[in-house]
């Protein structure tokens, strides 16, 4: 999938204009990649245009669309954007309270290691962190993370009587949920 270039973004008046209508399309959009993994936690697949508003949302509420600015924001957003044969996501860690936020994080160590995976028929694809580092893992609730896929793999995911999965075998996220209908064909057309 294309990186964003700052032509791609829109000024912070254009995008003020069309705003409600991107909006809405991007929230139904999010909602269709949004899989509850369990009570601990979200994973969002993320795709060019998730990417785009994300970053039209950032500009806006920094009111700054300076191509500097733009550029800088594109630097760390572009990362998010799926590489050919490749899913990503945005894994959020659900805290219920504020007050536990420290004592969720450390629950949530080893998460990193092999223990999130998208499985398609027999073949378990693990997530890629863009934290390796356990000891960094333990500032933040919210996680980059890709799955690269093979030819074969692309293929398998492509073939609706093939089950896939977004699994999880951490002790407190422990869950699978079925990728299926218009998830699994949004999430398709990211990988080819």
């Amino acid at each position: 999938m294309e990186a964003l270039g700052i032509k791609d973004i829109l000024s912070l008046t254009s995008y003020d204009e069309q705003r409600h209508d991107i909006r809405a399309r991007m929230n139904a959009l999010r909602q269709l990649r949004r899989l509850e993994l369990s009570d601990a936690c979200v994973v969002i697949f993320e795709n060019r245009e998730t990417v785009k508003f994300q970053v039209q949302e950032m500009l806006r509420v920094e009111q700054n669309d300076h191509p500097d600015r733009i550029a800088l924001e594109l630097s760390c957003f572009n990362l998010l954007i799926p590489a050919k044969n490749e899913l990503s996501a945005t894994l959020i860690l659900r805290i219920p309270e504020y007050r536990d936020v420290d004592n969720t994080i450390m629950r949530m160590q080893g998460l990193t290691r092999g223990c999130i995976a998208l499985r398609v028929g027999e073949e378990r694809i693990p997530a890629r962190f863009d934290v390796e580092d356990e000891s960094v893992f333990c500032t933040g609730d919210l996680f980059y993370i890709h799955f690269a896929f093979t030819d074969e793999q692309v293929a398998a995911f492509s073939n609706p009587s093939i089950p896939v999965l977004l699994e999880s075998c951490h002790d407190h996220c422990s869950a699978s949920v079925v990728i299926e209908g218009d998830a699994r064909s949004n999430l398709l057309k990211d990988l080819l």
